[in-house]
């Protein structure tokens, strides 16, 4: 019982807002990113785009995380989600949904109403076809309210 207060002791210090708004810019995209807070977990929609000659994208992402406090304004998170999405290229254009993970770190500031962030969120899209193996690293800036 005293590990279960603990473990909820740390999920609720957490987080220490209930929105943030921002960007958020990965290997091979960009975006525009919403972040719900609920007390140790919290709910991220992220819109992303990617304009390269070759190959365009756009993609709505949502994923539940739970976040964790290591130290001061410091945290770490995971969660599962899902895509929807779509693509073109030169020859063909069609539509994605998937499923996502993350796994990140996020450093809020104390007198500050900005949180940085740094993840890793692989995917799996199930339509069109099955397909995979790719992650996106990204680097995140938000305004907290």
């Amino acid at each position: 019982m005293v590990a279960v207060l603990m473990v909820s002791a740390l999920a609720v210090n957490a987080q220490d807002y209930n929105w943030a708004i921002g960007v958020r810019g990965g290997w091979e995209n960009a975006g525009v990113t919403l972040k719900k807070g609920m007390g140790g977990t919290a709910l991220d929609f992220t819109g992303t785009w990617d304009f390269r000659s070759e190959f365009t994208h756009l993609k709505v992402q949502g994923l539940y995380e739970w976040q964790q406090n290591l130290s001061g304004g410091l945290d770490w998170y995971y969660g599962l989600g899902a895509h929807v999405g779509m693509w073109s290229d030169a020859d063909k254009a069609n539509l994605w949904l998937g499923i996502d993970a993350v796994i990140g770190l996020e450093f809020k500031f104390p007198s500050l109403p900005i949180a940085l962030s740094l993840d890793y969120r692989p995917g799996l899209n199930i339509l069109p076809n099955i397909s995979g193996g790719y992650g996106d690293v990204g680097f995140g800036l938000k305004f907290c309210f």
